[in-house]
């Protein structure tokens, strides 16, 4: 059967497959989107994602090891972050619902990854294996369009986080995510929340007082 062939560990159960549409429909709509993807070829890539539940601070991914899985969130939040020489934090992103995280240089390059993603809030997600995605890369050519989406999205993202990190100030970083991503605000910790900004707590306490 191709599925067994491209996707690893693949064996559907009614119960499996009831719970992974269930989860699936955002991620469908998204793939459907940027991608040709017949309906056979959908279902062959849906296979792949295995669903998987994790409790808030749960680490998914550990400073030094390989990048093995790339995260679909279907709920909660995960975030990307260094731990520094110091002891703080350093958080690069916060991925919530509807997109996609890995430590992407480590997933594509197999080198140990510089950072750590953990979980900021009990959360569901859709995963795929290192393994699987690249095979799918192999199995469908349409598939690099996400691929690409995913890549595109990435560099996107980072952009944007250092441009704001070497032109604004604390305060200006705080309006603007306020302003352009009120949901950050509202669901992270002061702890987490100054961690992204990269500022300290008591700062941000007073960028908050003010604004």
């Amino acid at each position: 059967m191709i599925l067994k062939s491209i996707c690893s560990n693949f064996e559907p159960t009614t119960i499996y497959l009831w719970y992974i549409q269930s989860m699936t429909s955002t991620i469908k709509d998204l793939i459907r989107k940027k991608t040709a993807l017949d309906d056979d070829q959908l279902s062959m890539v849906l296979s792949c994602f295995k669903p998987l539940k994790v409790r808030k601070n749960e680490l998914l991914l550990d400073k030094g090891a390989t990048a093995d899985r790339l995260f679909f969130i279907t709920k909660g939040c995960l975030r990307l972050y260094y731990s520094n020489d110091d002891h703080s934090i350093s958080t690069r992103f916060m991925a919530f619902e509807h997109t996609f995280l890995t430590s992407i240089v480590s997933f594509i390059s197999r080198e140990p990854a510089p950072e750590y993603i953990q979980a900021v809030e009990d959360s569901e997600l859709l995963v795929i294996s290192h393994h699987d995605f690249f095979h799918l890369r192999q199995a469908l050519p349409a598939w690099d369009k996400m691929y690409i989406y995913i890549l595109e999205y990435g560099l996107t993202v980072i952009t944007s986080r250092l441009n704001s990190l070497l032109t604004q100030n604390a305060t200006e970083r705080y309006r603007s995510l306020l302003k352009n991503n009120p949901e950050l605000v509202q669901r992270l910790s002061n702890s987490n929340l100054a961690a992204y900004l990269n500022i300290s707590p008591e700062t941000l306490s007073r960028v908050k007082s003010h604004s």
